[in-house]
């Protein structure tokens, strides 16, 4: 396990380059979506990372018909009168596929960006520049403070929220209980689910595998907790997509501390599939 620092956003022998993606703004003529000066100011969280692109496919309307994605995406589900998306995306930094959704989104809607105290300027001056850019009517945007690990009260507040976005997070092992233990407090219950396998918000999860033997250590606690649902069609090389939700839990269950929570737990009632998900492992680590 990879030993905690100081600053998570600037790890030792820190040596990256903007990441150009067509199609979105984060381009060589403007300078990887100010990616340059970003990663000097911020370190990881000012870069756009290589699952962005998927996420970016999958965020928007009418890909999952032309891509044949499976399962479609729920956000774009056209029932009428549907109650309002409450969006959250953790670790948001650029924040480039959360605000290419929030440009497909009416304003009834609402999308939080979240990330370090340090990093919430970054995601602020997102904002601004992507409000300038849109124009129009479109889903309303807010950044606030949230480090993992630590309460998420302040945040919960402007919640329930429908969906949570993750791109690119299952990266540094020490990180795998506080990344957790976070999504856990946002998916909490209000009151014990008494019926369905699973319940509360949809989580969007983006990743790029950078090393199997250690990710696959999240993998294995977060699916004791969520169910993992690949999300096919995307033709992705290195990409995934997966849809996940809780597992429904019992009165025994009681939210775990910051130290146990990667150790199975009581009280939920696990339903983990040994279907696709494992198929995906195994292609992925023979590759």
């Amino acid at each position: 396990m990879s030993a905690p620092h100081a600053d998570p956003n600037f790890p030792p022998n820190l040596n990256i380059a903007p990441l150009h993606l067509a199609g979105t703004a984060a381009t060589s003529e403007s300078d990887g979506h100010g990616q340059a000066a970003a990663i000097a100011r911020y370190g990881i969280a000012g870069r756009v990372w290589e699952a962005t692109a998927a996420l970016v496919q999958y965020l928007t309307p009418g890909a999952s018909a032309a891509a044949r994605f499976e399962p479609t995406c729920s956000l774009f589900d056209s029932a009428a009168g549907r109650p309002p998306h409450r969006v959250l995306e953790l670790g948001s930094g650029q924040a480039l596929a959360s605000l290419h959704l929030a440009s497909h989104l009416p304003p009834t809607d609402t999308i939080v960006l979240t990330d370090l105290p340090a990093v919430v300027p970054l995601c602020e001056a997102s904002i601004a520049a992507w409000s300038a850019r849109e124009g129009g009517e479109h889903a309303q945007v807010v950044a606030r403070p949230l480090a993992w690990g630590e309460d998420a009260g302040e945040v919960l507040a402007l919640g329930p929220f429908t969906h949570i976005l993750m791109c690119d997070l299952v990266y540094f092992p020490h990180l795998y209980p506080p990344l957790l233990r976070t999504l856990l407090e946002l998916t909490e219950p209000e009151s014990i689910p008494t019926e369905g396998d699973t319940f509360g918000p949809e989580i969007i999860m983006a990743w790029k595998s950078r090393s199997l033997a250690l990710e696959e250590s999240f993998f294995d606690s977060f699916g004791r907790y969520f169910e993992l649902t690949p999300v096919l069609g995307g033709g992705w090389d290195e990409e995934r997509i997966f849809v996940c939700r809780r597992w429904r839990v019992t009165d025994e269950w009681r939210l775990p501390s910051l130290k146990h929570v990667m150790a199975p737990q009581p009280g939920v009632v696990v339903q983990r599939s040994f279907g696709l998900v494992d198929d995906l492992f195994a292609h992925l680590e023979w590759e």
